[in-house]
């Protein structure tokens, strides 16, 4: 059966399955996903720019994947694993990424504005310059997270992992207030109820 599927998804193109991620269908997104991967997609730049809004991508496989100035704007992205990819400038303003994998991936200028970062694992990213505004980061790990000229204003983060986070005086605190070499960042973290 599986011999069967992939000789009928060697005729469908290559657009044909960027459309399916774009459906708002989970169950034919990550079909579609294996699809790209096996075809070397997620990586050449294809996908660069796209325009994902809304779609379901939950429990998908992004790694390394070149997702340069892609829009996911309110997309569920929960769950999904992005290792290192490439997000440099991409749009995730009021997307899904409840325990989202984005270990060491470059999120450069990206906009998370109102996004739902809930147990995401951001250790190590490189979010300079990103707006996370009124963003959701409730038990997120930032552990080593580059956090320089990033906005956090109005964002929520009980129980929030800092540890080692890389701030600079651009870097707007969920208060409002820049960052500062005495700031306690414990008292954005606190208080879990």
């Amino acid at each position: 059966m599986k011999r069967i599927k992939r000789y009928i998804g060697n005729f469908i193109s290559t657009e044909q399955y960027i459309e399916r991620l774009k459906s708002g269908n989970n169950a034919a997104a990550l079909e579609a996903l294996y699809y790209l991967q096996e075809r070397g997609i997620l990586r050449d730049g294809t996908l660069r720019a796209g325009d994902f809004q809304g779609a379901d991508l939950a429990r998908a496989t992004l790694a390394t994947a070149d997702l340069q100035d892609a829009n996911f704007a309110r997309a569920d992205l929960s769950g999904t694993y992005f290792y290192q990819a490439n997000m440099q400038g991409v749009v995730l303003t009021e997307a899904s990424l409840l325990e989202a994998n984005l270990r060491q991936a470059r999120l450069v200028n990206a906009n998370l504005c109102r996004s739902n970062l809930t147990r995401a694992n951001l250790a190590r990213a490189d979010l300079s310059g990103a707006n996370m505004t009124d963003s959701t980061l409730r038990e997120c790990n930032l552990w080593h997270a580059d956090l320089r000229g990033v906005d956090l204003s109005g964002a929520l983060m009980p129980g929030a992992n800092l540890t080692g986070a890389i701030c600079n005086q651009e870097t707007v605190l969920p208060d409002g207030t820049p960052w500062s070499e005495t700031t306690d960042l414990e008292r954005f973290t606190g208080n879990l109820d």
